[in-house]
């Protein structure tokens, strides 16, 4: 019998008198893992044997359904120890051609997902040997699972965070319909794993005081309840679950940690381990997403980062500053369908995106072609279309002002160099985050105004328009969370121009045109659609003036639903049939996410440069 190690060394260090309340109680984590793991074995099996014997249709499904609930019951530990493991097993279905594999040698994805679409909506008998060999390989994943989870690393901290992360995992992909699109099943499969996390906390539970242990337990019978009761997938009311129910619960699973003293986990990651919810303030830290120790930032550093932002010393022709096609006022951006090239007399290839969030995502990019901000800043600098410089002109120019010189002496140990400049933008870039809206203050339970509209707008968004499945809670772009190791790509079949019928895919070839792989062609970054009220025009090209014209154009089924014939489009080609209303609502709660404060003033004087009133009198952010 395997025993918590986390709670067996807090049992040696509490007071005597609490020792008692401490012995672990119930059946050991690593122990129900493997019972658990067994039953889904099981289960997985049967539905290979059903479609080896060629059971009917309905009887495959519901095996297949079985499958997957049997699953949830270790997705939350699997997902914590091995995601490499868990992504075979329930990945989602896409195949990926990583832009370092030579030859375009496609990663096939397997797992549930895979199966899903082979079962449902109609099940397809000529696909039999495609899905017996999903099957095998399932099989053959789920035989190995116990292998990655060897007990003696199962503490209580990394229990009790697996916890609060199976929480989020199944907020922003569970009642979502990520992981089971066809089937709609997210809901029960939320109840399950709600049940299960449950049945793991019990040992813990028996520990607290009597009021916090009742509390508790009412919030996981209320959570549980409401989702085990919900009548529809599509019409189910995410919006009061996350701010009724699923915040509540996690936030009384805080307390309790806190109470047990169970130490927080201190593994690095984007998601901060300190807070209760995805809304809380300070859940991401985007300081997380850097390549070198010492880009970290600083106060200083986000100063001197936004003057040199603001600053036309930046560019080629000392006219052109970072703010002149990324202005604040318009949520940095530059409302023009294509941004003005260096010469003005042509445009760039694609739309600015706005930079605010841009630090909450690790690539960046139209095309992900960065990776880092320093390198989006080193991109942008020298390319000969936008700010046609070097990094050696701009030390040179910044190396003649007694104030840069300083500034940077202040911010750095290296004083002015080239890459102190790229960290600096960097790090004011990452600064530029804005995570309060209304519907984010709504979500916490704070007393804020959120219209009916607004409301049911959040609530298509997270359920039958189908939105969230790309641009996720709560940062709402292609970031995957809860891990947050990877931003998603998407190919929704972008028109050249605006039509509802017999549209043409713009030339634009996206990321094939940096990876130079097949399956990139006419794929882009999923971008944030905060503040999206303030960036128009939209998609990459700037093709749609209005938000309802995007909503439109989603709501046909992408490219493939206005006539663009194009085999690789990974967005549901499904019409998403939103009623007049619903659309209205839904651009409602689109606008609704804007929030800007105190991101947006410009510096009120750029440092001098010594000796030069010419240059001293350059324009604050820059000449367009």
């Amino acid at each position: 019998m395997y025993r918590l190690i986390g709670l067996f060394l807090l049992a040696l260090t509490i007071p005597a008198f609490l020792a008692k309340e401490a012995e672990p109680v119930g059946p050991p984590v690593y122990d129900q893992f493997l019972a658990d793991n067994s039953k889904f074995h099981q289960q997985v099996q049967q539905l290979a044997d059903y479609v080896a014997t060629d059971l009917p249709a309905d009887s495959l499904r519901a095996a297949f359904i079985r499958s997957r609930l049997a699953y949830k019951r270790i997705e939350w530990l699997l997902e914590y120890y091995q995601p490499f493991l868990a992504s075979h097993i329930n990945g989602p279905p896409v195949i990926e051609v990583e832009g370092t594999e030579p030859g375009q040698t496609p990663i096939l994805p397997t797992g549930l997902q895979v199966l899903e679409p082979y079962l449902f909506p109609v099940y397809n008998a000529d696909r039999k040997a495609d899905i017996t060999r999903e099957l095998t390989a399932s099989l053959t994943y789920a035989a190995r699972l116990e292998q990655g989870i060897p007990a003696d690393k199962i503490t209580d901290t990394d229990v009790l965070e697996a916890m609060r992360q199976q929480l989020f995992r199944l907020l922003t992909a569970g009642i979502t319909g990520y992981d089971a699109p066809e089937t709609r099943t997210g809901l029960s499969e939320a109840a399950l794993s709600l049940r299960t996390l449950r049945d793991v906390f019990r040992p813990y539970a028996a520990r607290l005081s009597k009021p916090m242990a009742t509390e508790l337990s009412q919030h996981w019978t209320d959570a549980i309840r409401v989702l085990e009761t919900a009548s529809d997938f599509a019409d189910f009311d995410r919006v009061s679950f996350i701010r009724e129910q699923l915040y509540p619960l996690s936030r009384a699973l805080q307390q309790a940690r806190k109470s047990l003293t169970i130490p927080l986990a201190t593994t690095r990651r984007f998601l901060s381990p300190m807070v209760a919810t995805l809304s809380d303030s300070g859940a991401f830290r985007a300081d997380y997403l850097i390549n070198f120790g010492a880009f970290v930032s600083t106060p200083q550093k986000v100063a001197l980062g936004k003057i040199l932002f603001f600053d036309p010393l930046l560019s080629g022709n000392n006219a052109r500053s970072c703010a002149s096609c990324h202005r604040p006022e318009q949520a940095f951006t530059d409302g023009f369908t294509k941004s003005h090239s260096f010469s003005g007399r042509k445009r760039v290839l694609r739309n600015a995106p706005t930079l605010l969030n841009a630090g909450l995502q690790n690539a960046q990019f139209y095309d992900s072609r960065a990776f880092y901000l320093e390198d989006q800043a080193h991109d942008v600098l020298t390319n000969a279309h936008e700010m046609k410089t070097s990094p050696e002109d701009i030390v040179q120019k910044l190396m003649t002002s007694a104030d840069y010189r300083k500034r940077f002496a202040d911010a750095f140990p290296a004083g002015l160099t080239a890459p102190n400049i790229r960290n600096s933008l960097a790090c004011y870039i990452r600064s530029l985050t804005c995570l309060n809206a209304r519907p984010d203050r709504y979500l916490r339970g704070e007393a804020v105004a959120f219209s009916t509209d607004e409301k049911l707008g959040l609530n298509l968004f997270l359920g039958k328009a189908r939105c969230a499945t790309c641009h996720f809670f709560p940062i709402y772009n292609g970031f995957v969370p809860p891990h947050y190791e990877k931003t998603e790509s998407e190919i929704i079949g972008v028109p050249r121009r605006r039509k509802i019928r017999n549209a043409q895919i713009d030339t634009d070839p996206g990321k094939f045109d940096t990876y130079q792989k097949d399956r990139h062609r006419f794929a882009f970054k999923t971008p944030t659609v905060r503040n999206v009220a303030l960036t128009a025009p939209y998609m990459h090209n700037g093709v749609y003036k209005t938000l309802e014209q995007v909503v439109d154009f989603y709501n046909r089924g992408g490219g493939r639903g206005i006539g663009i014939q194009l085999d690789g489009q990974t967005l549901n080609e499904t019409p998403l049939k939103l009623t007049g209303v619903e659309q209205t609502a839904l651009v409602a709660f689109l606008r609704s996410l804007t929030d800007t404060t105190g991101l947006t003033q410009r510096p009120y004087q750029l440092p001098l440069v010594d000796g030069n009133s010419v240059l001293n009198r350059r324009r604050i952010g820059g000449r367009y």
